[in-house]
């Protein structure tokens, strides 16, 4: 059964800690842009904020987030790692001809993928000799299609930095579908550049007492049982180093936010755990570019 409970927390997440456009910095004008579109076996929802501006720091903001846009549509359950559709080659300055080029090429890539499934599937279901006419017709009537929710959105901002959110929820078959996307990604409004060094080389030993205090505070929210002592009982890993999430920890106005995906640390059912260390706590562990980023020096 497909759900979309995970989508909709993952994209809440940080926004909880939203840190508003500084006044004293000039904010990053965005226009947004939604889409729900339908093909065959497929269902593809579209939502993008993409910077008005082409020139400059922000024209580079919106370079980064058209990437992330073709990172994610391009190769939409393509587990090689194959590049499905190539990139778009025309004017990139011009926004309505960039989101209609990869809606319309992520739309047409799924529906030949799910059709090309549903197909085969059928055929299996039509030949088995232990199913009804009429429970074949049932099965064929209801099977699922492919569904994507792509979602880029500005999700805080301040006189130094912006933060976008990329998560998107995926489901091709199966049992239930589940969160992608880079998390909250965060850019430097003075270079216009992608910003990821917020931790010290070495600093994950240092953290683990964090990273401890996290994740019991995370799992406390359904279990208040969940005490540091006993978190790694919910936990999956090779070894008693819990790691860095894959997804960059992103600023909040409290604190640095991370956020682990399913399956990543835990179980499915876990969800995807979240939370933030305060500044106080992780200032110790900040890169002197991050701090400088931060206004924390």
């Amino acid at each position: 059964m497909k759900s979309r409970s995970y989508f909709i927390a993952i994209a809440t997440l940080c926004l909880m800690a939203f840190v508003s456009c500084d006044r004293s910095g000039k904010p990053v004008v965005t226009r947004a842009y939604s889409y729900i579109d339908s093909a065959a076996h497929t269902d593809l929802t579209f939502e993008l904020e993409l910077p008005v501006a082409d020139k400059g720091p922000v024209g580079e903001i919106r370079k980064g987030l058209i990437d992330i846009m073709d990172s994610r549509l391009a190769f939409i359950g393509s587990y090689e790692g194959e590049r499905l559709f190539p990139r778009y080659d025309g004017d990139l300055s011009d926004n309505d001809a960039v989101i209609d080029y990869y809606r319309t090429k992520a739309l047409e890539t799924l529906s030949a993928s799910a059709t090309s499934d549903f197909e085969e599937r059928k055929g299996y279901i039509l030949e088995d000799e232990d199913l009804t006419d009429e429970q074949k017709a049932e099965i064929l009537d209801t099977y699922p299609g492919y569904e994507y929710d792509f979602s880029l959105t500005k999700e805080s901002e301040t006189n130094r930095y912006v933060v976008f959110n990329s998560t998107d929820y995926i489901y091709l078959g199966g049992a239930h579908g589940g969160v992608t996307g880079e998390g909250s990604v965060t850019f430097d409004k003075r270079s216009g550049q992608r910003f990821d060094s917020f931790l010290k080389e070495g600093s994950l030993e240092q953290m683990q007492d964090l990273l401890l205090d996290g994740l019991a505070e995370y799992f406390s929210d359904n279990d208040n049982s969940v005490t540091k002592a006993n978190v790694r009982e919910y936990l999956f890993l090779d070894g008693d180093t819990i790691p860095f999430p894959v997804w960059t920890p992103s600023p909040t106005e409290d604190g640095l936010c991370f956020t682990y995906q399913q399956y990543e640390i835990a179980a499915y059912a876990m969800g995807m755990p979240s939370f933030v260390i305060p500044y106080d706590k992780v200032k110790p562990y900040l890169t002197p570019e991050a701090l400088d980023l931060l206004n924390l020096k």
